[in-house]
């Protein structure tokens, strides 16, 4: 038979070829006429114990995990026995003593980074607050240490200071606590700029001490329960949920990372005569999080079914996980200085260290980008060009380091749910793949 759609046939190949290991997919509709799941390749790839994909093995979800946490911290703001005994909104300051609900002494702490001719890694004090809209929005002065050039080199040096090697650029946190991995300076002062990075981190880390539970506890009550998902399905600690003895076949449904070398050998994916082979790479500690704090913008382990049935709530605004009123703060551009507005613009112009397809905002197409509470937003589609255009205005959908991505575009009235585990960051062989699998579903089944 051949195969519902050309994105199957593309990624097959791709599995074949050594490119990527295995693949997950996850597609819904508005009207509910559509429901697909695919899955492909190997979820591990261990020579010793190889396993398949399939549509319920779990995956770590990297940045995707920042949705999760976006929500979590919407319904904190949402609920009474919260905002009805302090003031707590998204202008909510967390540098503040004064508000020592929200308070984040380590974070109030930074400095930012203000290199002088002299030295490269001065600092000066910050003369703005940090506010909960700031960490949200990638607005606040948070980067990572392995992403802006001038944190790359800060951290570098910092470590060498320390006598201790920097870690492999792959988005995962090492150190126990929020504060233990992302106490670095900050790029700039709070609002005067856009940087991605680690400020929903910090806003997971305030929802815990605000609510007094662990962000874990948070999504397994507000989010798992609340759309009747499985047990396991969406946690920080996939581990935990099934320890016993006898429960190993549950603990196997997490996928294993996979990374793709060049040269020709035969591997179980790839090889054949091909020219590359992707194979299994050892990450105890991406994958066994227990003894660390959890991290809400890149700890999150799921099952990409209950992934898609988050992403699909939003998208028929049910109100299961958020008033309606407040859903819509995700699908509203949420940038309020012109600085962030236009340094989001600029960066998504060189958008290679994106996962997933991003147009490239250009002279005169009028396309135009902002941050909302929980991702990447199109506040103007623009002219379609030669590859065509399908997303539309209010277009909300963000990705993972290790190769996965989501969207949601109520407009359109579609959403999907891309996945695959690689330790190839933003990889540009699998980006095709993602943005055939994006397009077919908007143009099979996308309101015209």
């Amino acid at each position: 038979m051949a195969p519902a759609y050309n994105f199957e046939t593309t990624i097959q190949k791709a599995i074949d070829d050594g490119i990527v290991p295995g693949v997950v997919l996850y597609a819904r509709n508005k009207d509910g006429t559509l429901n697909y799941s695919h899955a492909a390749g190997h979820a591990s790839l261990r020579p010793s114990n190889p396993r398949p994909m399939t549509t319920h093995t779990i995956l770590a979800l990297a940045s995707m995990t920042k949705l999760l946490t976006s929500i979590s911290v919407l319904q904190l703001l949402d609920s009474p026995s919260y905002r009805d005994s302090f003031p707590l909104g998204l202008d909510t300051p967390v540098t503040d003593p004064s508000y020592p609900k929200t308070y984040l002494p380590d974070l109030a702490s930074l400095p930012i980074l203000s290199p002088t001719t002299t030295d490269p890694f001065a600092t000066r004090s910050r003369t703005k607050d940090i506010t909960v809209r700031h960490l949200l929005t990638h607005s606040s002065g948070c980067g990572y240490t392995f992403l802006q050039p001038s944190l790359i080199a800060w951290n570098e040096w910092k470590l060498k200071q320390q006598g201790k090697t920097p870690h492999l650029p792959i988005a995962t946190a090492f150190a126990q606590t929020v504060p233990g991995q992302f106490s670095c300076p900050l790029l700039f002062e709070p609002g005067e700029g856009w940087a991605y990075g680690c400020g929903i981190d910090w806003a997971g880390w305030m929802l815990e001490k605000v609510s007094g539970m662990s962000l874990d506890d948070w999504l397994q009550e507000n989010l798992v329960k609340k759309l009747g998902l499985e047990k396991g399905s969406v946690t920080f600690y996939p581990e935990r949920v099934w320890p016993t003895e006898g429960e190993e076949g549950k603990r196997e449904r997490v996928a294993e990372m996979g990374k793709r070398e060049e040269g020709n050998g035969v591997g179980i994916a790839g090889g054949g005569g091909h020219a590359r082979k992707t194979k299994h790479v050892d990450s105890p500690q991406l994958m066994k999080p227990a003894d660390r704090g959890a991290f809400g913008g890149q700890g999150g382990f799921a099952d990409l079914e209950a992934f898609c049935e988050v992403v699909h709530s939003l998208l028929v605004d049910d109100e299961r996980l958020l008033k309606k009123e407040t859903a819509q703060l995700l699908f509203e551009r949420q940038l309020k200085e012109e600085q962030a507005k236009q340094a989001i613009n600029e960066g998504m112009k060189t958008p290679e260290w994106v996962v997933g397809y991003v147009e490239v905002p250009a002279e005169g197409k009028g396309l135009v980008y902002d941050w909302s509470a929980g991702g990447l937003h199109v506040v103007e589609p623009g002219k379609a060009d030669e590859s065509g255009r399908w997303r539309r205005k209010g277009y909300l959908g963000w990705g993972g380091v290790f190769n996965l991505n989501w969207f949601v575009d109520r407009e359109a009235g579609v959403c999907g749910v891309f996945g695959a585990q690689t330790l190839d960051p933003c990889d540009p062989m699998i980006e095709p793949l993602i943005k055939d699998f994006e397009k077919e579903i908007y143009e099979k089944h996308g309101a015209k």
